[in-house]
């Protein structure tokens, strides 16, 4: 095997092709076997060491013009025949294609593809002749199985979606087929395991809310009064209209999210932080005069909001049956009404050009859950005069957090994994309006009705888990977010990433919080929700629910999230698994 070394002019595959391509050598990794070139397009990859030749294996060979050889050949009566014959059988085959010149300083280039050697026997050569007003390609088929291009050409080809030609081809001759699961791979256990868990999902936050510590059995509510009332319906339907109205409104500014399956990319609507503001508003003038807020029962509140999500996920699913395919979910498009109905069968379902339905979930279901934390923290403080250490930690802390995560960070949410990969089903919409207002609220809600006195010392322990939580969530996002904005901001200089492997593709960062574990963000709510559960005490496993919820969500979403990128970023994400080893939990996950 040759030895390279940096800055070597090479000619290099294209990843995922039979393409060589000029390149210039900029690392090389021997341990693993791979080089980072920089083709003359500008792109760079890596690149396995065996897939990188000298350029002079590649210099063309130039037939003699000689006047010999010229009169050598036409003396053979049976050759020129032969030769005759043959040429006029490709004439017969060839075509001409005449397109106006883009660029009157457009180079030439000539590459070799591999298409179906096994199918094909054929070999098509594309010669581009420049003049004044047009280029001129002139293909002709001779026995071989190999395809020449041009480098706008293989551009194009190699940075589109398809894969090959043949299947991009099908697609524009038949843009109306549906986009199905062509992996037929289910999750959630499949169709019955979808439809058990729209059965019982419902049952979890209702048994949490009628559940009392000492309570038996007997004692919990079975009048149907006790679950449903028209004022929790009424106001559940005036909350989500109250956040539906201040997204609609030109409030805050406007990005770009990410490239969606078809290659656009979104406007997305910044204005979380006038919902939270607003939110304030609206609770301290119910305070002002005095409005029982306290008094809302919310059993029936939960119930309210489970309709809710039911009716949501039949309207959105109707919507999905006029949408383009292309903007459908690969992944909840099998075909059954339940199963896509539970993942989301469309993936970024709109009201018009900027009200995104997925990211307008988030506001009501977080703004719910600080309305239920502030009144847990109110009667607490009507019952005793005084907010108690406890619920200071726990309801400052909850607070904090829910602010700290969507409200003043609501930019990043559009790259999200939710939002950027999954459809708008039941999943989005029984977690954002019922899951987190509910069970994320359970530590406060238990601490009120069962308060435990913490010492000095666990109060201190506490703080520094929730310190570290909130550190990993907050500066492992700010990191993640420069990058993507800039991956050679030089503020990040002293952070390494891996160049794409793929086409299209984005740089992985390896180091920093991203080099600790794959999912730094991800931990730092564990330990958040650590955090809360450990100031209940651990006399009753119901507090401990949340971190353990929690903990099987994000395990879950994370092993999802690796098929995903690793279908995305290919070789590029198979090294930074290589590199770091956990996903969520070191040593453990």
């Amino acid at each position: 095997t040759m030895k390279w070394s940096l800055g070597d002019n090479v000619m290099a595959k294209w990843p995922g092709s039979a393409l060589y391509f000029p390149a210039v050598v900029q690392k090389i990794d021997e341990k693993d076997g791979y080089a980072e070139v920089l083709f003359s397009d500008g792109t760079t990859m890596d690149v396995d060491l065996k897939f990188l030749k000298a350029e002079a294996t590649f210099k063309r060979r130039t037939r003699s013009k000689s006047p010999a050889r010229s009169r050598r050949r036409s003396r053979s009566p049976s050759r020129k025949q032969t030769r005759s014959t043959t040429r006029e059988s490709l004439d017969r085959k060839s075509r001409r294609i005449n397109t106006s010149s883009s660029s009157s300083d457009e180079k030439k280039f000539v590459a070799t593809v591999n298409l179906e050697p096994k199918k094909a026997n054929e070999e098509i050569k594309v010669k581009t002749t420049k003049t004044k007003s047009k280029v001129e390609i002139t293909k002709t088929i001779i026995p071989d199985s190999r395809y020449m291009v041009t480098r706008k050409q293989v551009k194009e080809m190699y940075m589109s979606k398809a894969a090959n030609v043949e299947t991009k081809l099908k697609e524009e001759e038949s843009p109306s087929a549906p986009v199905v699961n062509e992996t037929n791979e289910f999750e959630y256990g499949g169709v019955l395991g979808v439809f058990f868990m729209y059965l019982t999902l419902p049952l979890l936050p209702l048994t949490f809310l009628a559940y009392k510590k000492q309570a038996k059995l007997s004692m919990i509510p079975r009048r149907l009064q006790d679950y449903y009332d028209p004022m929790s319906t009424l106001i559940v339907l005036q909350f989500l209209l109250f956040h539906a109205l201040i997204y609609a409104l030109p409030f805050g500014y406007v990005i770009k999210g990410p490239a969606t399956p078809n290659g656009k990319k979104l406007d997305y609507r910044i204005s979380a932080m006038y919902s939270l503001v607003f939110t304030f508003a609206a609770y301290g003038a119910l305070y002002y005069y005095k409005f029982p807020i306290t008094s809302i029962k919310l059993l029936p509140l939960a119930t309210a909001a489970t309709l809710a999500s039911y009716i949501g996920v039949i309207l959105v699913h109707l919507k999905s049956r006029n949408t383009p395919n292309d903007e459908l979910n690969p992944h909840g498009n099998s075909g059954s009404v339940i199963y896509d109905s539970f993942l989301g069968r469309e993936l970024h379902p709109r009201i018009g050009s900027l009200f995104d339905l997925k990211l307008y979930l988030y506001r009501p279901g977080m703004a719910a859950w600080l309305v239920l934390v502030m009144i847990e923290m109110q009667k607490q403080y009507e019952a005793d005069d005084k907010f108690s250490p406890q619920i200071l930690l726990l309801g400052v802390s909850q607070i904090l957090y829910i602010i700290l995560e969507f409200f003043w960070d609501e930019e990043q949410c559009p790259f999200m994994f939710d939002i950027k990969n999954e459809g708008l089903g039941f999943v989005q919409f029984f977690g954002e309006l019922v899951i987190v207002p509910f069970i994320y609220s359970l530590p406060v809600r238990y601490a009120v009705e069962h308060p435990t006195a913490l010492q000095t010392t666990q109060i201190a322990g506490l703080c520094l888990l929730l310190v570290v939580g909130f550190g990993l969530i907050v500066l492992s996002g700010r990191q993640k977010s420069m990058f993507r904005k800039n991956p050679f901001d030089p503020k990040l200089s002293y952070l390494e990433s891996l160049p794409p492997s793929r086409p299209g593709g984005d740089r992985l960062l390896v180091s920093g919080f991203w080099g600790m574990v794959r999912h730094p963000n991800y931990l730092g709510e564990i330990v958040v929700g650590f955090a809360w559960s450990a100031a209940c005490g651990v006399t009753h496993l119901l507090p401990w629910f949340y971190p353990i919820f929690v903990v099987g969500l994000l395990c879950h979403r994370a092993l999802r999230d690796d098929v995903r990128c690793r279908q995305k970023h290919g070789l590029a994400w198979k090294i930074y698994c290589q590199r770091v080893k956990y996903r969520v939990i070191p040593y453990i996950f």
